[in-house]
């Protein structure tokens, strides 16, 4: 499904010409929220959180009832930028990069990527969120490679520095012309979210990528700006799903303000479904 999904964007991109030259190409929201299965979705029955931004999205748009994709993280987010099924991009198993090296890393040159080719095509692109298919120690240059004007990412677990473990709070984080440090005192996904923001307001002129791979809602359990004091760790998990909901409700609020998102595609989806223990109250009921 998310190979076809890809098809068709690219498609109507190429067949746009034959229709107007005045036709504005569409701009393009692509979020992948992190370990975080349809259990939680307001729109796929969950009744417990409110998901307003989320659930907005779906009822204003398409909602898939039926797709797959891999158990594990980063194959699927190399089956999203490249459009291809893991047996023929390489990645059938989890290879966390930064952490585990081994010289592994992703090639864009073998594999091409959807933000190479609307990179191509006029578009400004950008990302924003989790990587873990490179690391920046070894291939400083790899968000450019595979496609993208500008970036803010974290760095993923990098071996032997352990500043780098933190996406959330005091999070370690890759900017384009900035390199890799640390942020003290900041929330990781408050800077990736406002990062996009900005680029939004800079370049809303021009065709838009904006990939949005977030950390969230992936371990471990943490507190958020709603609940900096919070104690009990089982109410960690759904206030980080509410905050998830914030961040793309920002996003899209950001769009609207912009006067862009009537000409905008917004995707939303995720790598995997909710890791560990996280949906156990909802075993049974989906």
């Amino acid at each position: 499904m998310l190979r076809a999904l890809l098809s068709v964007i690219v498609f109507l991109l190429l067949l746009q010409p034959a229709f107007s030259a005045e036709l504005k190409k569409p701009n393009i929201l692509f979020i992948l929220v992190d370990d975080l299965g349809k259990e939680w979705m307001g729109c796929y029955g969950q009744e417990w959180i409110q998901l307003p931004a989320i659930d907005e999205l779906a009822a204003t748009g398409m909602t898939y009832n039926n797709a797959w994709c891999m158990p594990q993280c980063t194959p699927t987010r190399v089956t999203l930028l490249t459009g291809q099924y893991p047996f023929r991009h390489g990645w059938t198993n989890h290879w966390d990069v930064p952490r585990w090296g081994a010289g592994a890393h992703f090639d864009p040159q073998l594999n091409t990527t959807f933000a190479n080719v609307l990179r191509d095509a006029g578009y400004k692109t950008c990302a924003a969120g989790k990587w873990q298919i490179d690391d920046f120690r070894v291939e400083p240059n790899a968000m450019q490679e595979a496609g993208f004007d500008d970036w803010c990412m974290w760095t993923g677990y990098e071996a032997q520095n352990p500043p780098s473990a933190n996406r959330y709070w005091d999070p370690y984080i890759n900017i384009k012309g900035k390199g890799s440090r640390s942020y003290p005192g900041q929330f990781g996904p408050d800077i990736f979210c406002d990062y996009l923001i900005d680029f939004i307001g800079k370049h809303q002129d021009q065709p838009l990528l904006l990939y949005y791979p977030m950390v969230l809602t992936h371990t471990p359990l943490t507190t958020t700006p709603l609940n900096k004091d919070e104690t009990d760790k089982t109410s960690l998990f759904p206030v980080m799903v509410r905050y998830a909901d914030k961040l793309v409700g920002r996003l899209v609020t950001a769009l609207d303000e912009a006067g862009l998102r009537e000409n905008t595609i917004i995707v939303f989806t995720t790598d995997n479904g909710t890791g560990g223990q996280s949906n156990i109250k909802f075993r049974g009921h989906f």
